[in-house]
């Protein structure tokens, strides 16, 4: 069972020599439309050829496979836009390369340098810029969106933050997270070039965003980790809590704050609880201990969230049992307290997803009033190429109609 079976094959634009080239995600794999002959490509730069930004990415892509920063960076659902442009990588770039060293400027304590110039709006669950914090949260109306919370560092910066915590007396995050150094490359370097390959591909745009974190979480996700996912017990949580937050707190109407996630071991999807389920103040839940608790395993964020499948029809998705697309099956919770029931569910609308086009009409079934609680009113990424264009959507489900 391939969890990225549930996904279409989606494209993106890069530069690439003295123009731009699409590549493509298709099956878990990148292709590179331009370059048909990748081997090709690096043998050439081996014996003192240009190697192509293309084939670059691609090895990239690689190494970040099983990066745990990617989790801790990417979005956490459709609504959270985290806007990286190439000109913005391209700047990076420029001073890496001036400076020789990066110095002050990855710095993320220090909030000094050309990190802090990056202009980056991160709207709230409901597409709003998010204000400054003023007092407790209050819940929303069971199927509103979930109160703003405070604003986010901009990429670069929950980049350096990420890695500087996860990596303080941890060592490697990941057999793709480090890249190997030569002799005398200094430590600082080199974890400021993984930041900056990780802007490449954030760069991508959204649909790449969400299927390199799938591909993480499958990475972490395997048997053969299970002793890795103790050590990194701590990341872990916060990437199911940040994406399963909004999800379920959209779904109960709840403060995503008061939502507790916790990675589960064990056969079976996992558990959830609400203190009063079933009741009419289910939804009203909130303040420490009183709000959903729930234990999921690592491979729902590649299996659901990366899918889009955290939520159809108002059943709250924990476990897909037949990947696919444009159809599958899986396994929600209609309510909450409810057992789970098994749904075929179909892909809104079939295709490859492409670049956003200028005054493009909204895909068929995905209006506002048909959008998920907490992406509504979401605006395309700010200076992106697809700004003016209608926002990524994302894959949209629905239960199969008899």
């Amino acid at each position: 069972m391939n969890w990225f079976s549930s996904l279409p094959s989606a494209d993106a634009v890069l530069p690439c020599g003295n123009g731009s080239h699409t590549i493509r995600w298709e099956d878990g794999r990148l292709s590179l439309l331009a370059h048909p002959d990748p081997e090709a490509e690096l043998v050439l730069a081996a014996l003192g050829g240009d190697k192509p930004a293309c084939v670059t990415l691609s090895q990239t892509w690689s190494r970040h496979a099983a990066d745990l920063t990617v989790l801790m960076v990417g979005p956490r659902s459709l609504a959270d836009r985290v806007t990286v442009t190439w000109e913005q990588v391209e700047e990076q770039r420029t001073h890496w390369q001036g400076a020789g060293s990066f110095g002050g400027m990855w710095v993320a304590a220090s909030g000094t340098g050309s990190a802090s110039s990056f202009a980056v709006t991160r709207p709230s669950a409901s597409g709003a810029p998010r204000p400054p914090s003023s007092g407790a949260a209050q819940p929303p109306a069971p199927g509103a969106p979930p109160a703003p919370g405070p604003p986010r560092p901009n990429p670069v910066r929950r980049i350096a933050r990420a890695r500087a915590i996860a990596m303080a007396g941890r060592g490697p995050l990941g057999s793709g997270g480090m890249r190997p150094g030569g002799p005398g490359v200094d430590d600082l370097l080199q974890q400021a070039l993984q930041r900056l390959e990780v802007l490449e591909l954030l760069a991508l745009g959204p649909a790449f965003q969400f299927r390199l974190s799938g591909a993480v979480a499958a990475a972490w996700a395997s048997p053969a980790r299970s002793a890795d996912r103790e050590k990194h017990r701590p990341a872990l949580t916060a990437a199911l809590t940040g994406r399963f937050a909004p999800a379920a707190a959209a779904w109960l109407g709840v403060d995503p704050d008061a939502v507790t996630v916790t990675p589960y071991e064990g056969p079976g999807w996992g558990t959830l609880s609400v203190s009063g389920a079933g009741g009419p103040d289910a939804g009203a839940a909130s303040g420490a201990g009183q709000g959903p608790r729930v234990s999921l395993p690592v491979s729902w964020l590649s299996e659901v969230w990366a899918c889009g499948l955290a939520v159809v029809d108002g059943h709250l998705v924990v476990a897909v049992e037949r990947p696919g697309y444009p159809r599958a099956r899986v396994l929600a919770l209609p309510a909450p307290g409810a057992d789970p029931v098994v749904l075929d569910v179909e892909a809104t609308d079939t295709g490859p997803e492409r670049p956003g086009e200028a005054g493009a009409e909204p895909r068929e079934g995905t209006a506002d009033a048909e959008a998920r609680p907490w992406e509504a009113g979401a605006e395309p990424r700010e200076g992106a190429a697809d700004a003016g264009a209608r926002p990524w959507e994302g894959v949209r489900w629905r239960r199969c109609r008899p």
